[in-house]
């Protein structure tokens, strides 16, 4: 039976959003000598770019006195192992964002489109805030319809970006592993037949 997670003509994911409301604390630090080239031309690309980095090389607005606030927060561990992976990997759940990207139905096959948001994404990528960082591309679905094709569907979707990041975005393969989730991590835990579910994210890789 067609999963009807999949029926509809393409994923509604929204946003690209920051994770970082779990409290913490403020500080000051001396402003960046560097602020990358990208903060200063595309503010999509600035947005992912401040959701991904480790969180004590944020850039951020300067304030008056020529500082920059940054919010730190407590990590949040979650150990994954990767399908075909091999081995267990670290994610930190605070640095993490969403990527509007769409496929064709029951299909991993990417959308015309979806182009500029994923390029967008590997210019955060490329950034040297975050040459040294690995990530997990992690796919989601909802609840609705059989589970373990949701689980296969999810895995070839987060592989398609994975891959278009690797042979077009110019990302090392070695930074990337992808992962479907398929219904095991729904943004709307009340509400698991919600489209919102139904997801791409890129989340760090820590350990």
């Amino acid at each position: 039976m067609k999963n009807a997670d999949e029926r509809k003509d393409n994923i509604e994911l929204p946003q690209m959003m920051s994770r970082r409301a779990l409290g913490g604390f403020v500080l000051s630090l001396p402003l960046l000598s560097a602020v990358p080239a990208l903060a200063q031309t595309d503010q999509g690309a600035t947005n992912i770019l401040r959701s991904l980095a480790p969180h004590d090389r944020v850039p951020g607005r300067a304030s008056g006195g020529g500082k920059v606030v940054v919010r730190r927060v407590a990590p949040v561990p979650r150990r994954v192992h990767p399908r075909g992976y091999g081995q267990d990997v670290v994610i930190d759940l605070t640095r993490r964002v969403e990527v509007t990207v769409f496929f064709d139905n029951d299909s991993a096959s990417l959308r015309r489109g979806a182009e500029a948001t994923l390029m967008r994404l590997a210019l955060a990528l490329r950034d040297p805030i975050l040459l040294d960082q690995r990530f997990l591309i992690a796919g989601h679905t909802s609840a609705e319809g059989g589970y373990d094709y949701n689980v296969e569907l999810s895995q070839e979707r987060a592989a398609a970006v994975r891959d278009w990041l690797v042979s077009y975005g110019e990302i090392g393969p070695g930074r990337l592993v992808a992962h479907g989730f398929g219904p095991d991590m729904l943004r709307n835990p009340r509400s698991p037949y919600s489209p919102v579910n139904r997801r791409v994210e890129v989340i760090a890789i820590t350990g």
